[in-house]
């Protein structure tokens, strides 16, 4: 006859250390992939932002004077969707918009609008907003 130190584990005790053991991987494996999420969508979203801000970038380099200051006007990429870089066949969607500054004369106002689609199925937008000034007197 076995002494009870001789024993083993008994059917239950291996049920509950298995349940025990497939609930932690699955909090693992939620936490990982919540993470993954996370990281798409900040990848996305820095690069969103450097496209927005290289459109501002470019105009205000331009100059208060150039065409594509024209106040009044919506203006959307020509290659949309672009990538990352802003050339073509990307999932970001490229907008500006200029408008005259009230009460400031000779000022403009940009809004570089990027869009894109997130994992969620939701548009995600980035805009950010530049203020060019006439400096040519």
């Amino acid at each position: 006859m076995k002494s009870r130190s001789e024993r083993g584990f008994s059917l239950v005790e291996v049920i509950v250390a298995n349940f025990l053991l497939i609930i932690g991987i699955a909090i693992i494996a939620s936490i990982i992939a919540m993470i993954s999420e996370k990281n798409f969508f900040s990848q996305r979203q820095t690069q969103a932002v450097i496209l927005a801000q290289n459109k501002i970038d470019e105009l205000l380099n331009e100059g208060y004077s150039s065409s594509e200051l024209d106040a009044g006007v919506n203006y959307e990429n020509y290659l949309n969707p672009v990538n990352a870089t802003g050339d073509s066949s990307g999932v970001f969607y490229q907008y500006w918009d200029i408008y005259d500054v009230d009460p400031i004369e000779r000022s403009k106002k940009i809004v570089s609008t990027v869009q894109w689609d997130g994992m969620d199925g939701e548009t995600k937008t980035v805009s950010l907003t530049a203020i060019c000034i006439d400096e040519s007197n």
